[in-house]
């Protein structure tokens, strides 16, 4: 029996086939059609393929694997046949992965290695009489001698935690168990425990929702094939214990369901709905979790709850868009899709139960440094915010973009991350910098500057963004910790009572010298109204640039400098920026905003010139210390017009025809601050020691 399809699955599965509109029904018809299309194509890359063979082999080969198990033809056995010998046959040069990839000798694998590893063994699992023995055999010395060896090589080579590592473990785990090699999978299961040890205590992950998924993607194949080969491993290691299940730790669900904005379709990206998620670091914009990954949580959890909200992200992102396309970066995390053990999973009954049923939060932080605020669960608004990280477990991939944040409305990101590119791009360093985000840098010397072009070429201060590794300590084998990596951000507040909701974080450390601090505060009063406080300061003068992404992605965004603030429309939503100090506005200078990674160039995903309008405020006078009010008002755009912002020494009332809501700063350095409703509801929010705290006084 293969380990990836047992008996009862199939039964159900074949059973399911017949029930019209059901998702077994929906999900094999969907993966009949992708896999028969690329046996038409006659070999692993189609005509129009964007990738190069490494990236796309494990999901072409598995998708046909599980197609092969499930309904044996005799075309799909000959495609499956001549591509899998053509890779098991290659040279272990070319199992190191592509030319970028180090191919010093002795070799050592890489994340190509374990994709090979993995749709190789799929296929020896699945389709093993597709072939004769002596070819069998051929795949089997390919496994071991190609595949396992090199990704043990590079975990032994390697000592740092981060998602690679997982990636190798499970390339490595997963052709052991197909091939029975016990010996190989009793020594890497105490490594698959260490790699579970890189999310956050609370599911996050340190990178970004993309490689938090990815990492999440590699467990869920490896745990799927122990759990279902040998199943008295599960019991014997002493990760159930730490983290309760052998699956998922708890929480990645909230994770990955709090971060989750809307579904819209995407210019260039067909008519479907896509998702659209909180694209901190390297993440795609159009991000949504695994199929499978979902489908694994969904059958395996132990809790009620996050098997519920796995089933619902699932249905709302796969289950109403089975066909949705493309299909060739799924395995490499960069363009989620389900895949192969889809179907296998979805035999397991499970309900769906919404993160509103869930009772999850709407004002929410996680340990990884995002947060989030919400005016209702599918209501209007939506604040994501990146900063107050705790020490990270695993990172990679940062930009500097604490205290940077998305700003949702009316289903549009008003303000945006602008993503990520392939690598190998000339501008990836540029995008992951602080002004390319919504927050703040500095210029230390404002009168060099001469011309407006000039400020674009000027020398800034930005925050660091690449750390040294979590390095992988025996503290950290024997009690799962040792050796986190602190960013320099941390958490002021995160809390919320009726319709007021504050986040705050300071960041002032990952800038470095001369800034001290900066402390920002989010402030979202119900659906239309947000105050944004911003302290700062410095050992010696300095001039503050804040950064405002607004994107353009569909070109259809309209903007309208004023005399102290920004109106932009986009589509059914505006929003109408007023600056609280005293400066001058620039016209925009033109960014990309990325949908998706891509790790070839100029391909689909990647943004363009002007797809987002980069608007500075900049301080006409240096100074070492400064609080500064930004008050945003949220509208549909024929509305804006009727929002102006009063001030009154240190009161700021944004108003409309319809709403009132003031922001009172009860000092200077905003360690106590008010909100009053229009009603005369007051809430305060206090300093008490190091953190703040939110109170209903009125």
């Amino acid at each position: 029996m293969p380990v990836f399809l047992n008996d009862t699955e199939k039964a159900l599965i074949i059973n399911g086939i017949n029930e019209k509109d059901s998702l077994l029904s929906t999900f094999y018809q969907a993966l009949q059609e992708r896999v028969y299309e690329r046996v038409a194509w006659g070999h692993l890359l189609g005509p129009n393929a964007t990738t190069i063979w490494w990236h796309s082999a494990a999901e072409y080969l598995s998708d046909a694997a599980m197609s092969y198990a499930l309904h044996p033809t005799p075309e799909l056995a000959q495609w499956l046949k001549m591509e899998t010998l053509i890779i098991v046959r290659k040279s272990v040069y070319e199992w190191v992965g592509p030319e970028f990839r180090d191919h010093s000798e002795p070799y050592t694998g890489h994340l190509e290695t374990a994709h090979l590893c993995w749709g190789v063994s799929t296929v020896y699992d699945l389709a093993k009489d597709a072939f004769s023995a002596s070819e069998q055999q051929e795949i089997r010395a390919a496994l071991q001698k190609k595949g396992i060896t090199l990704c043990r090589r590079w975990i032994q080579k390697n000592n740092h935690l981060a998602n690679w590592r997982s990636i190798l473990v499970s390339g490595a785990l997963v052709s052991s168990v197909v091939l029975e090699d016990e010996e190989t999978l009793k020594e890497l299961l105490p490594e698959l425990e260490l790699c579970q040890q890189a999310l956050q205590d609370d599911g996050s992950y340190g990178e970004s929702l993309q490689y938090g998924n990815y990492l999440l993607l590699a467990l869920t194949f490896a745990k799927e094939a122990i759990l279902r080969k040998y199943p008295q491993y599960v019991k014997a290691n002493s990760f159930v214990t730490r983290h309760s299940s052998f699956v998922i730790p708890k929480s990645s669900i909230h994770w990955f369901a709090t971060s989750m904005f809307y579904a819209k379709p995407l210019p260039g990206w067909g008519e479907e709905p896509r998702a659209r998620a909180a694209n901190f670091n390297d993440s795609a914009a159009i991000f949504r979790p695994s199929g499978d990954v979902l489908l694994h949580i969904a059958a395996r959890s132990e809790n009620e709850t996050e098997r519920g909200l796995a089933k619902w992200l699932f249905n709302n992102y796969y289950a109403s868009s089975p066909t949705q396309g493309p299909h060739d970066l799924a395995t490499l995390g960069m363009r989620n899709d389900w895949g192969f053990l889809t179907l296998p999973l979805l035999t397991y009954p499970s309900k769906s139960i919404s993160p509103e049923e869930a009772n999850l939060p709407l004002t929410a932080s996680f340990s990884n440094g995002n947060a989030f605020m919400r005016d209702a669960w599918a209501g209007k608004t939506i604040i994501a915010i990146n900063g107050g990280s705790e020490p990270l477990n695993g990172l990679g991939h940062l930009h500097g973009d604490l205290n940077s944040f998305i700003l949702v409305h009316n289903n549009e990101r008003l303000l945006a991350d602008p993503g990520h590119s392939c690598y190998r791009n000339l501008i990836h360093g540029l995008e992951s910098s602080s002004q390319t985000h919504n927050t703040c840098t500095f210029l230390i010397d404002k009168e060099s500057l001469g011309l407006q072009e000039d400020l674009a070429k000027a020398s800034l201060l930005e925050q660091k963004s690449v750390y040294p590794r979590r390095l992988i300590t025996p503290s950290l084998q024997e009690r799962g910790t040792g050796g986190e990596v602190i960013r320099g951000d941390k958490r002021l507040i995160c809390a919320y009572d009726d319709v007021v909701s504050v986040v705050g974080a300071e960041v002032g450390k990952a800038y470095g010298p001369p800034i001290q601090e900066f402390s920002r505060f989010w402030v979202l009063a119900g659906s239309h109204v947000l105050f944004i406080i911003d302290r700062i300061t410095a050992d010696e003068p300095v001039t503050t640039l804040w950064n405002w992404v607004v994107n353009n992605r569909d070109n259809k965004t309209v903007w309208q400098k004023e005399n102290n603030g920004l109106t932009v429309k986009k589509n059914d939503a505006g929003m109408k920026i007023f600056h609280g100090g005293n400066g001058t506005w620039s016209f925009p200078v033109y960014g990309f905003l990325h949908d998706a990674y891509h790790p070839e160039p100029n391909q689909l995903g990647e943004g363009h010139s002007g797809d987002s309008l980069l608007f500075r405020f900049t301080e006409k006078d240096k100074s070492k210390t400064r609080t500064v009010v930004h008050a945003i008002a949220l509208d549909a755009p024929d509305s804006l017009e009727q929002w102006q912002l009063e001030r009154h020494k240190n009161r700021y009332t944004l108003k409309s025809d319809t709403r009132k809501w003031t922001l009172q700063l009860n000092d200077e350095t905003a360690s106590s601050f008010s909100m009053i409703s229009g009603h005369g509801r007051q809430w305060d929010v206090d300093k008490k020691g190091e953190i703040f705290q939110l109170k209903r006084s009125i």
